[in-house]
């Protein structure tokens, strides 16, 4: 006799959580399925999808909008198969089923699928269009979003800050500045109150900046400021300050980055590797170290490879290669570490003639990728210039070992970067 889906999922729910453990004993199945979606724990969420599969084989559960749109949450791979169940029970006429499955869609970059959906479907709202902009987005079809945004006007569907967010990122995306006032314009018009959705002026700021408009770019942000009390969010921010890295003023990123910090705004770590960056192009040595060595000291931040790469490219600009080798090792720091930044560092030990570290930079880097050529002609270039001939003899033959031959204009940047 089949097991009851509803005590499965219950019994599920009281091992997994403490919280769960005040679900009453006789509680709807639906709002467990919705309590098993919502879980963090990823065994427990995988027993959404077959135990409403269970209870449907059983009939022992009607099925409705209330128990497909937890699943669809829970296991989005399932999308097609619960899209088939949805059409034939008749819930595909739902608006929160068809919500459910394109945002499922995409989720999995089946954007055409979402779009398809959406065209079929006789119930239409602006939350329904706004997951299949959410489709595009995720898929980066910049062109499209701007032409499906149209149809809201066509459908009349309600406009929103993540309909306009996902119009205004379109509008950079492709530096269309025109477009990109216009749907400003109309978020003011339509929305109101734009500055107190951070999501939308920050896309503002990315897309203003993205079409060379800094100073409009700042507008935004001031007029964002204005409207919470000088504060603001930590995301709007971090877009003024690739806003202003974009044109490389590296200058007003690092004094933006101390405003925000002085303002009481904790960094993230985007927020972090824009001033490192920053500070990379600029050569502040001291702040870039300073700010990078703020990360997990005064925010509990964990360095990424990204930020790992902006320290040691700066340091290898300033030719401390020494600096940078403790950097990249320091407390087993170097598994954080990509092939990239290894290499930038045997460039510089080349630049300065450190065999040493450049031959250990080079040995972190044939680890991550044996098979890059790039490296080995990099490191046999280190050793030509200190002199070095039957080193490289040596790594000529264990070239020849590995089945490794060098082409012609070929380095490890264009290999490994």
């Amino acid at each position: 006799m089949a097991p009851d889906p509803a005590a499965v999922l219950h019994a599920a729910l009281l091992r997994a959580s403490s919280s769960a453990s005040r679900l009453p004993p006789c509680i709807t199945f639906n709002s467990l399925l919705a309590a098993a979606a919502s879980s963090p724990h990823p065994r427990l969420r995988a027993l959404a999808l077959p135990a409403l599969a269970l209870a449907h084989a059983a009939g022992r559960v009607p099925l409705d909008s209330y128990a497909l749109c937890p699943v669809l949450r829970a296991a989005p791979s399932a999308a097609g198969m619960l899209h088939a169940l949805a059409a034939k029970s008749g819930w595909l006429g739902s608006v929160y089923v068809s919500c459910a499955l394109a945002a499922s869609y995409g989720g999995f970059g089946q954007f055409l699928d979402a779009r398809r959906l959406f065209d079929e479907s006789p119930a239409k709202n602006g939350v329904f269009g706004n997951a299949v902009l959410a489709a595009y987005v995720g898929a980066e079809k910049w062109t499209p979003v701007l032409g499906f945004a149209r149809r809201f006007l066509e459908l009349r569907l309600q406009v929103n800050g993540c309909t306009m967010t996902a119009v205004v990122r379109a509008c950079g995306e492709v530096a269309n500045s025109d477009l990109g006032v216009q749907a400003h314009g109309h978020a003011i018009r339509k929305l109101g109150g734009v500055e107190a959705d951070v999501f939308l002026v920050s896309a503002l700021l990315d897309m203003y900046a993205k079409c060379g408009l800094v100073h409009q770019a700042e507008r935004v942000f001031c007029l964002a400021q204005q409207e919470n009390g000088g504060r603001g969010d930590v995301v709007l921010w971090t877009a003024m300050l690739n806003a202003y890295g974009r044109h490389g003023q590296c200058k007003e990123v690092i004094q933006m980055y101390d405003l925000m910090v002085a303002s009481g705004i904790y960094p993230d770590q985007l927020a972090m590797l824009a001033v490192l960056s920053a500070c990379q192009h600029a050569g502040e040595v001291a702040k870039g170290l300073k700010h990078f060595e703020s990360m997990h000291e005064n925010y509990g931040l964990v360095p990424t490879p990204e930020h790992y790469g902006c320290v040691v490219s700066m340091l290898c600009r300033a030719g401390e290669v020494a600096k940078a080798w403790e950097i990249a090792t320091k407390n087993g720091c170097d598994s954080a570490i990509g092939v990239s930044t290894w290499g930038a560092l045997l460039s510089a030990c080349q630049d300065c003639g450190n065999v040493e570290i450049g031959r250990m930079a080079a040995q972190k880097a044939i680890e991550l990728e044996p098979a890059n050529v790039g490296i080995y002609i990099e490191l046999s270039n280190l050793y030509a210039r200190a002199c070095l001939w039957e080193e490289i003899d040596q790594l000529r033959e264990a070239m020849k070992e590995k089945g490794l031959e060098k082409d012609i204009g070929f380095t490890w940047v264009e290999h490994g970067a």
